[in-house]
């Protein structure tokens, strides 16, 4: 009897060896326990369960702040060791211009599958007018207020950093990125002078790499205490008003899962889709947890560089770029909610208007940073390409959305991750520097987590 509840034990905990399901398992306990355990319905409402909220929310919070903590790092060591071992010039603009045009053609297949969507399902067509005035709408206000408009100038303007070390300091990766890319192509064309500023930044990648594998440690705690946290303050009623919009972003999804990326992957790369996200399992599992491409990114370069077979060389120059750049989910995203409030709000949609969103989608989600919920921020300027709306007067929608947004947040920012590695493996095959017999060799691969 002993033996069998072991066993049970085992199963419950991770159906395996395998740590990727111990977070699997992790993630749908804390689901379970958040349905179970949920934070009070109203403010005046006492909270019967507060020890338990705050214990499992600054578990959850510490797992984010401790990955968090390796980003700066870890993107700019990737970056410089990336692009010095790229050789000359002429080398790193074609792999630049290979890699983002992998990116913006995901992502403009994404948008238009996103408003394809969007316009044949019409999910804001269902909702009552009369549930705006329900909606909690000053806590939106606040948080909308919190980041100012952007136009299209300013967005631009803002990715070339006026103090490298400033936008380090805040986390600013976009322009961490450019000034990183840039400052790589200098340490490597100035040749045995550049040495050693290489080695020390391969030496900080090297050490960041490990840093990461201590902290993944703590992966399943975490995962479990996120998943707990968002469940318990979201509940499930939501789902009940918004259930096609759900449905409408979860089908767009899943479609680039299972039909765009192994697609890609097969007529480009003939590579099995199935052994590249077998590979890459952990930072989906992460992924999913944190809600944070940009968190995910060192348990990411890990997975493509141990298990998928992708150099060195590819993996840290196309993964930090793709967690700040390439948002395909974050592209599809945003055309369906923006979408949403307009026939929400009965606002009439013409095919310029449709052209104009999808385009300024594309270029708000690339300023948009690898945090949760940021592209639900960054629909302001979707927005005002097609009209200066006032967030007050959209706010009663707004509301909505954010109220199922970090749901949905989790799924997106999976299918981000997915899909830089996506261009990660295609770029590699191409350049001939995917390890095949890594790649497909899933029994000899080692834990990452």
């Amino acid at each position: 009897m002993r033996a069998k509840a072991f066993w049970l034990i085992l199963v419950a905990l991770g159906l395996g060896t395998k740590r990727h399901w111990h977070i699997l398992v992790a993630i749908l306990l804390g689901v379970i326990l958040g349905i179970n355990l949920p934070y009070p319905t109203l403010a005046a409402e006492p909270d019967r369960f507060f020890f338990i909220h705050q214990f499992f929310n600054i578990v959850g919070q510490l797992f984010i702040r401790l990955i968090t903590m390796i980003v700066v790092p870890l993107v700019v060591s990737s970056l410089i060791v990336g692009v010095s071992s790229l050789g000359d010039s002429r080398q790193l603009g074609r792999m630049g211009a290979k890699v983002l045009t992998y990116f913006l053609l995901f992502m403009g297949v994404s948008a238009l599958l996103g408003a394809g969507l969007a316009l044949w399902l019409q999910p804001g067509m269902q909702l009552q007018q009369n549930l705006f005035s329900q909606a909690d709408t000053a806590s939106i206000i606040q948080q909308l207020q919190q980041s100012p408009h952007q136009d299209l100038q300013a967005l631009f303007f803002n990715m070339i950093p006026r103090n490298p070390i400033e936008s380090l300091a805040n986390a600013d990766l976009v322009p961490v990125i450019i000034f990183t890319l840039l400052f790589g192509a200098a340490v490597a064309s100035i040749g045995d002078a550049g040495k050693p500023v290489i080695h020390f930044f391969e030496a900080l990648f090297t050490a960041t790499m490990k840093l990461t594998d201590w902290v993944m440690i703590f992966a399943v705690p975490g995962v479990f205490s996120l998943a707990f946290t968002t469940v318990a303050k979201s509940g499930i009623g939501v789902f009940n008003e918004l259930w096609l919009y759900v449905a409408t972003v979860l089908i767009g999804l899943l479609f680039q899962i299972i039909i765009i990326f192994p697609l890609a992957l097969k007529t480009l790369a003939k590579i099995n889709f199935m052994n590249l996200y077998r590979a890459i399992s952990e930072a989906i599992m992460v992924a999913f947890g944190t809600a944070s491409s940009s968190a995910t990114l060192p348990i990411t370069i890990a997975c493509m560089e141990r298990r998928a077979g992708v150099s060195n060389r590819i993996a840290s120059f196309v993964l930090p770029t793709g967690a700040t750049i390439n948002k395909t989910a974050t592209t599809m995203f945003e055309v369906i909610a923006v979408l949403f409030l307009l026939q929400a709000y009965h606002i009439p949609i013409d095919a310029y208007n449709v052209g104009m969103i999808i385009l300024f989608s594309i270029i708000a989600s690339i300023g948009a940073a690898g945090v949760p919920s940021a592209g639900l921020i960054t629909i302001a300027i979707v927005l005002n390409s097609i009209g200066k709306f006032q967030m007050d007067y959209l706010a009663g929608g707004m509301a909505l959305l954010w109220s199922i947004d970090r749901v949905l947040d989790m799924c997106r920012t999976v299918v981000n991750v997915m899909s830089s590695c996506t261009v990660a493996a295609l770029v590699a095959s191409s350049e001939g520097e995917l390890n095949r017999d890594v790649l497909n060799n899933h029994d000899a691969w080692t834990e990452v987590v």
